[in-house]
């Protein structure tokens, strides 16, 4: 049944993810247009030229931070739309689990972020490719292999696997923090949004404060033994303890988020 509400929550958001993926590259495409014609002197210097190079670059710029923006803004639409309002009525009528309704709106949620990125990434791309130069291009890869030292082949495989786990449980905790901030002001019977944004600033400014000591801790702790520390441990050693708190605090919310849409939803 999770795989029918994955088609479901699919088609419902690509007809909007995908015409906006779409005007990101159509700006992009005119950026790199008005690029070319300032490359023209004759077309360059005109008053015509000008406008359309300021036009295109603030839609550009625009698009390329409205389409993440909007993204993410639908992803935590869709949650409380489906299951906090009167469809939620229909939604918690259907053969599912509450696992399954939670994993289908963070599933979705997580394969439209990361297509965001892409985009966006593909987005530059198009706008700079006339400005970049291969022999930039090669000079900024040469400092790139220069700042990784005499690091081994397998220390920056590791990184890379520690900073993708990173920025994917950082993404799903992101995104269970708002359900249970969601979930947990529509348990209430009034100002259910109001109470929902409360609760998120409220956990926002937890985490931030439980961050800010186990850092002071971690930072007191190392001192003491600075000189006998491998550099490459220590950035291990952060990028794991990242990682083990996104994990933790996903966990943490996602059983929130479970145990009021279980036990303390009210869709009154």
């Amino acid at each position: 049944m999770l795989s029918k509400l994955l088609r479901h929550e699919f088609r419902a958001t690509q007809r909007i993810m995908l015409p906006l993926y779409l005007l990101l590259l159509v700006t992009a495409g005119m950026f790199h247009l008005s690029m070319l014609m300032q490359e023209n002197e004759r077309i360059g210097e005109g008053w015509a030229a000008r406008i359309f190079t300021g036009v295109s670059i603030t839609l550009f710029v625009i698009s390329l931070v409205g389409v993440s923006v909007l993204a993410c803004a639908l992803m935590i639409y869709r949650f409380y739309k489906n299951l906090m309002t009167d469809e939620g009525y229909l939604m918690f009528t259907l053969p599912v689990t509450t696992h399954q309704l939670i994993l289908s709106k963070l599933i979705v949620s997580l394969v439209w972020s990361v297509a965001t990125v892409l985009a966006d990434a593909l987005a530059v791309v198009v706008a700079m490719c006339r400005m970049v130069e291969m022999n930039d291009l090669r000079q900024a890869w040469q400092e790139f292999l220069y700042l990784l030292g005499d690091m081994t082949a397998g220390e920056i495989v590791g990184y890379g696997i520690e900073i993708a786990l990173l920025m994917l449980f950082s993404a799903v905790a992101s995104f269970l923090t708002f359900y249970a901030a969601i979930a947990l002001g529509h348990s209430f019977a009034n100002h259910k949004i109001l109470l929902s944004v409360a609760f998120y600033f409220a956990f926002t400014i937890g985490l931030q404060i439980i961050r800010n000591l186990i850092s002071v801790f971690s930072i007191g702790a190392v001192s003491f033994r600075w000189e006998e520390l491998d550099p490459y441990a220590l950035i291990h050693w952060g990028l794991g303890g990242a990682v083990g708190l996104s994990v933790l605090q996903a966990v943490g919310f996602y059983l929130l988020t479970h145990g009021m849409l279980r036990r303390r939803l009210n869709l009154q």
